[in-house]
């Protein structure tokens, strides 16, 4: 009789999931003219990532939004800069999420910046708004060639009293549906980290900044190096 380890029997299950999500990513790929490379790796499967909690992305996006906010404040001038920090510090703690705050994310809301580090926090919108896509809040993922919609992403947050009317809005997806998305943004930010080695455009109308920070999104909600840092999060292609 033979006898069927189960973990080698997940061990199959693990890599052919992985590669038929590789397989519908190409799929999509081709569909919109985006170049790739068949030997591009799967990426990790559920049982290798860690499942973040409803929880703790509410408070991750929360956090960011803030910040991202003083930071778009921030071009009015030392008045409207120092307005909005006193305006979002108060935010901060009616919503409990001071803690939640980055290195970057509290230098934005307390310390001097360079222009630079005030518009590298603006671009932060696209990774929020992946949060709120995990979230169940934004409905869909369009094709990475714009901007999201910045009032939608400010009002999702707004039109709330506090973390608690906040967290009712949530309807995390499966984890299978982000995993989706991360293999898919994988292979868009291949094509558009190759363009650019290439000296060429983006290929196929892709935006590539709204493409990696969708990337750093996506992989901060898999955890995908295990750094657990939102800063710096890796988008390795």
């Amino acid at each position: 009789m033979e006898i069927v380890n189960e973990n080698d029997h997940n061990g199959e299950m693990d890599v052919l999931e992985a590669q038929m999500r590789k397989e519908r990513s190409m799929e999509i790929l081709k569909a919109h003219n985006v170049p790739y490379i068949e030997h591009l790796p799967v990426i990790e499967t559920s049982d290798c990532i860690r499942v973040r909690t409803a929880d703790e992305i509410a408070r991750r996006a929360v956090a960011c939004l803030f910040a991202i906010q003083v930071a778009c404040d921030a071009s009015g001038g030392h008045a409207s800069l120092k307005k909005s920090r006193k305006f979002f510090g108060e935010k901060l703690a009616e919503f409990g999420v001071e803690e939640s705050l980055t290195r970057k994310e509290r230098k934005v809301l307390r310390d001097k910046c360079s222009n630079q580090e005030f518009c590298s926090m603006t671009w932060k919108y696209e990774a929020y708004w992946v949060l709120l896509w995990a979230l169940g809040i934004v409905d869909r993922l369009d094709y990475p060639a714009d901007a999201c919609d910045c009032d939608f992403a400010i009002n999702a947050v707004a039109d709330c009293n506090g973390m608690d009317e906040f967290l009712a809005k949530v309807q995390l997806r499966d984890i299978s549906e982000i995993l989706d998305e991360a293999d898919l943004i994988y292979r868009y930010d291949w094509a558009c980290v190759d363009a650019r080695i290439h000296e060429e455009e983006a290929p196929a109308g892709l935006n590539p900044d709204v493409v990696f920070e969708r990337h750093c999104g996506l992989n901060w909600l898999i955890d995908a190096d295990g750094a657990d840092d939102w800063d710096n999060v890796s988008t390795n292609t």
